[in-house]
């Protein structure tokens, strides 16, 4: 299968947030491993790496199984890399402990972990998508048919990445962590405009959103070298 250039366009796109993910973040985080922020900085960059992954190979993939599984994965990777970054706001330390307790944090992780399980078993129950479309969108992935489930996933990855901008926006803190702070909630409130965006105009179109999400990873990495 030859992708359009846009499908071409966004499986590179992809393919740069996945290796942003594996590779200085991912070698940022294990360098914090210590600490409960990196470990969340760490859970993060695996969902961004996933998700990137899945946007750059699926446009060349024609089977409808295949494309069926390269989605699959990337429904896993947005809830993981929402999940990340909802630990990693709570986590750091210029942002406000109002979350930030082992009841949420337990909460959130049910609650995420329910849904990829749910995402995983979609081929018994068919909860996700009630089917894909046989025309290809501009990307060359075939969109699906949305069903409440599809809508109740979109609206936790948003979600999670929202609730991230409330807590840096409130950050206190040093001139330095406020800029970095600005910076976060900045790029994670594109990141959950993007996710609802591009699910409801294109169910399942697999859009360039990962590559958004990588630029988290790009601002942890930078204050990270810097401090």
């Amino acid at each position: 299968m030859s992708p359009s250039t846009a499908g071409t366009a966004g499986a590179a796109l992809g393919a740069l947030a996945a290796l942003v993910a594996i590779g200085p973040g991912l070698r940022t985080a294990i360098a914090h491993r210590e600490s409960d922020n990196g470990l969340s900085f760490g859970v993060l960059a695996i969902g961004v790496a996933i998700w990137g992954g899945t946007a750059a190979f699926r446009p060349f993939s024609p089977e409808p199984m295949a494309q069926a599984y390269f989605y699959l994965l990337s429904l896993i990777g947005a809830s993981v890399a929402a999940l990340g970054w909802f630990l990693f706001a709570s986590t750091a330390h210029s942002t406000p402990a109002t979350l930030g307790h082992p009841a949420v944090y337990a909460g959130v992780a049910l609650v995420v972990g329910a849904d990829v399980g749910l995402v995983v078993t979609t081929p018994v129950h068919g909860l996700y998508w009630g089917g894909m479309a046989e025309t290809a969108t501009a990307f060359g992935t075939n969109p699906v048919v949305p069903t409440p489930a599809y809508w109740a996933h979109t609206l936790l990855v948003a979600g999670l990445f929202a609730a991230g901008v409330w807590l840096f926006a409130r950050a206190q803190g040093s001139r330095r962590d406020r800029r970095y702070a600005r910076a976060y909630a900045t790029c994670a409130a594109v990141v959950a405009v993007g996710v609802v965006a591009s699910n409801v105009a294109v169910p399942g179109s697999g859009s360039v959103t990962p590559v958004v999400a990588s630029g988290l990873l790009v601002v942890g990495v930078v204050q990270a070298r810097s401090s």
